[in-house]
């Protein structure tokens, strides 16, 4: 998903602010702004394997819609409480509900208060301290990346975040509670899907006054998972510690943006001959017009590296992944873009064997 720097900056509020938001009660301080959008994208027969946007592999036109509300009132002088709630909505046969119906699905639901230059509080679902603090500074094409790290999809249920921001620092804390079946990036022997017990991260980063073209930003992020074990199995997981660093320069709005990031999740499974580690880089290089037009490429790397490759179900392999992407923002409502993903010597017993075929996407979105 395409961010400016500043929303990465501050992810938790840029989850709870749309641009093309529109107020539709404001009376006392107390405010409800709803916002979304309507895309449809047409893949290449390679990507429609690799998303999953069909069960027949083809050519395949994807309609999909998002619905969002922010909602604020204020509790005192210098406390507010807010709330978030958006779903998604596609004609895509992996989304489809036990009736065959297309459904909606929550992509973020939670609740909070601001305490103003004290920070605020949340609980709810999205993801966590090392996604939104770091790993999502690379997060900036539509379909074609995130081949590199480990966490963009975990959305989790039961999250509490703690965030502060303040002369160019920010911080951010996450707690997770027990959930059954979460997403787990890399968690290859459960289809990355856990039930956890717990789980924790932390996040730390600078971003400085603009240098030439931009801003530059530092940040380091630690996370942790602990797996519930009332099903024992011999790939039974138990917990995984993750480490990640980013340093990015200027914005994807207007003029150049660089970025790097490095990430690694560390499995400890119960049975000790199956631990293994899978780690990632993913670099961006990109220039925004003001014209609306904005170019991005890059690099994305990611190794699946196994403690003992003969035990081991998953090969020491790598994926290496060139995205390019053209986005045409026409108006502040409507853009269209092409997307493509191309094979940079992925090895053809990686985990994911999609990898190894180029793919292609054209799509058109109007937001409000």
């Amino acid at each position: 998903m395409k961010k400016s720097l500043l929303a990465l900056a501050v992810a938790a509020a840029a989850i709870s602010s749309a641009a093309s938001a529109a107020v539709v009660y404001d009376k006392d301080g107390t405010t409800v702004e709803m916002y979304g959008r309507v895309q449809s994208v047409l893949y290449s027969t390679q990507a429609s394997e690799a998303m999953g946007s069909n069960s027949y592999y083809d050519n395949s036109l994807q309609t999909s819609g998002r619905l969002g509300f922010n909602l604020r009132t204020p509790l005192t002088d210098n406390i507010a409480a807010f709330a978030n709630a958006e779903w998604d909505v596609a004609d895509n046969d992996g989304t489809r509900d036990d009736n065959g119906d297309d459904s909606f699905s929550a992509r973020y639901l939670f609740v909070g208060a601001d305490f103003g230059k004290f920070g605020a509080l949340q609980a709810g679902r999205f993801e966590d301290a090392v996604y939104q603090g770091v790993t999502s500074y690379t997060d900036v094409y539509e379909d074609w990346g995130c081949y590199g790290q480990l966490g963009d999809g975990d959305k989790r249920d039961g999250m509490i975040m703690y965030s502060w921001s303040g002369y160019g620092v920010d911080f951010m804390a996450t707690y997770g509670t027990a959930k059954d079946k979460q997403n787990v990036d890399g968690a290859w022997y459960s289809e990355e899907e856990l039930d956890i017990d717990n789980s924790y991260s932390v996040a730390l980063g600078y971003t400085s006054p603009d240098v030439l073209f931009g801003p530059i930003s530092v940040r380091v992020a630690y996370g942790a998972a602990n797996f519930q074990d009332d099903v024992e199995a011999n790939t039974t997981y138990d917990k995984y510690d993750q480490y990640a660093a980013v340093l990015s320069w200027g914005s994807t709005e207007v003029g150049p943006y660089l970025a790097a990031m490095y990430n690694v999740r560390d499995f400890s499974m119960k049975n000790s001959s199956l631990d293994y580690k899978v780690q990632g880089v993913e670099a961006v290089l990109g220039y925004g017009f003001e014209n609306g037009v904005s170019i991005l490429t890059g690099y994305q790397w990611l190794n699946n590296d196994p403690d003992n490759v003969k035990s081991s179900a998953y090969a020491d392999a790598d994926a290496h992944i060139v995205p390019v992407y053209v986005n045409y923002g026409i108006t502040p409502n409507f853009n269209v873009w092409a997307e493509a993903r191309f094979d940079a010597g992925s090895d053809d017993n990686f985990v994911d064997d999609t990898l190894t075929e180029n793919a292609y996407s054209v799509g058109a979105r109007y937001t409000f």
